[in-house]
């Protein structure tokens, strides 16, 4: 399938679930086709938390404000159990309690205008809430183990963003996480053909599965796990100028990239060069409005 008519598909689609299996896409070696690199079956996939939880309902927007750590840590009432009049102010709020429905579940949402503009503006937030999350663009997380990194992503799930998992590790590793068992997972693997693993020394697909996801996602994040191995297979370099073009690729669509990194790996001058490319975050630490 070309390119242009799967963006034409996936804006005809009756489940926006399914724009997945098609947007995350490479190009073949020898041609000019978008071929689905991964078939992880996603119909039903939503954030809600109704079906899998013991959680009360949660915002029109899709996002699980009662496991938020805004609302956590008491920085926000969520938007299930906040000012009726402040809630009713949103315009997601609205078309969703029209419509009887939750954006992420909506067949109009990926071409959906009220959507775009207001996805960012909820009228819950303040700059306490700023405090607990990230704005856009791209990000590290210096851990030699998938953990702090994997928090901060969980989160923008928890808010309502779509996420993509791009990990070195099996992604049997997650297993048991139940806010991620329906995010897409893809495996960096040079040794194997299976259709949802990504050579990890073609830059350009990778890049590509990138670019495609932010393009069809109003709001996205994606978190890569494995830049050691990438630095392996590609040097120091090239990566340093591939996380530079992904953070602006995600800042020009509203999302977050972000990358964790084992800093023993690096040389100081490596290590400084390489957060010259993203903002250096610590769970717990982000300042209010300073990001943004």
């Amino acid at each position: 399938m070309h390119r242009t008519a799967i963006r034409y598909h996936v804006l005809r689609t009756v489940k926006w679930e399914i724009f997945l299996l098609l947007v995350i896409g490479i190009l073949t070696s020898r041609s000019y086709f978008l071929m689905p690199f991964f078939m992880v079956s996603l119909l039903g996939f939503k954030f809600s938390s109704s079906e899998d939880m013991d959680a009360p309902p949660d915002a029109r927007c899709g996002a699980i404000c009662s496991l938020c750590s805004s609302y956590q840590r008491g920085h926000c009432k969520s938007c299930a159990f906040g000012n009726v009049e402040l809630r009713a102010s949103c315009p997601i709020f609205k078309c969703a309690e029209k419509k009887q429905t939750v954006c992420t579940q909506c067949p109009e949402m990926l071409h959906c205008a009220t959507y775009r503009e207001y996805a960012d503006k909820c009228p819950f937030q303040d700059s306490k809430v700023l405090r607990d999350t990230l704005p856009q663009g791209g990000f590290l997380v210096k851990e030699c183990v998938l953990d702090d990194g994997l928090t901060l992503f969980t989160d923008r799930v928890i808010r309502g963003d779509l996420g993509l998992i791009i990990m070195r590790q099996p992604p049997d590793t997650l297993t048991g996480s139940p806010h991620l068992k329906r995010v897409p997972i893809v495996q960096l693997n040079q040794t194997t053909s299976d259709s949802s693993c990504l050579d990890p020394t073609n830059l350009a697909k990778l890049h590509m599965t990138f670019e495609e996801f932010f393009k069809a996602a109003p709001r996205s994040t994606i978190l890569l796990e494995g830049m050691e191995y990438l630095i392996i297979h590609n040097g120091v370099e090239r990566m340093l100028k591939f996380v530079h073009s992904i953070a602006e690729c995600a800042r020009e669509y509203s999302s977050r990239f972000i990358t964790i990194i084992d800093p023993r790996v690096l040389e100081d001058e490596e290590m400084i060069l390489l957060e010259r490319e993203l903002t250096t975050v610590v769970p717990g630490q982000i300042e209010p409005m300073t990001l943004y």
